[in-house]
């Protein structure tokens, strides 16, 4: 007798849904974040992130990530050559176990809903895109540092 498990169809559908699985995935990626100060950094060299701490609080971190387009870059490096990298700054809640995007590419006050058109043409749901995106990101990121740690198994 065979039984088959057939795979979940859940859709995370509300904004805190998909910023708990953020945080989730954050901290896989990341539990050594947790020991660093204001302006430290930490690098996932294999997929070209990079992580700093703009602020601490007891409860809430505000982290700055870079992800270079060049793997071989630093961050110094990174930071200075235009249209290299993809920057976001992360609101970190870890009482509640959330992480936002509250910052891309220099752009604060991203609301989660907006009329369309706007002044600056973006879209009615670009807060959410940009969860997603970042999902994207530490997804990538967790398995690229899987497949290094299964890489050096072998070795």
């Amino acid at each position: 007798m065979t039984h088959t498990i057939k795979k979940s169809t859940h859709r995370i559908t509300t904004p805190t849904g998909l910023y708990e699985a953020n945080y989730r995935r954050f901290m896989r990626l990341s539990a050594q974040l947790s020991c660093l100060a204001v302006g430290e950094t930490m690098t996932l060299a294999v997929s070209g992130i990079y992580f700093e701490v703009v602020e601490q609080f007891k409860y809430t971190s505000i982290i700055s990530l870079r992800q270079s387009l060049s793997h071989d870059s630093s961050p110094s490096e990174v930071s200075s050559l235009p249209l290299s990298c993809i920057t976001m700054e992360l609101r970190v809640c870890h009482d509640a176990c959330v992480i936002e995007v509250i910052a891309y590419e220099g752009a604060y006050s991203i609301q989660s809903a907006k009329v369309y058109p706007n002044q600056h043409m973006l879209q009615i749901d670009e807060k959410r895109q940009l969860n997603v995106f970042l999902k994207e990101l530490l997804e990538e990121a967790l398995k690229a540092e899987k497949s290094l740690a299964h890489k050096m198994k072998l070795h």
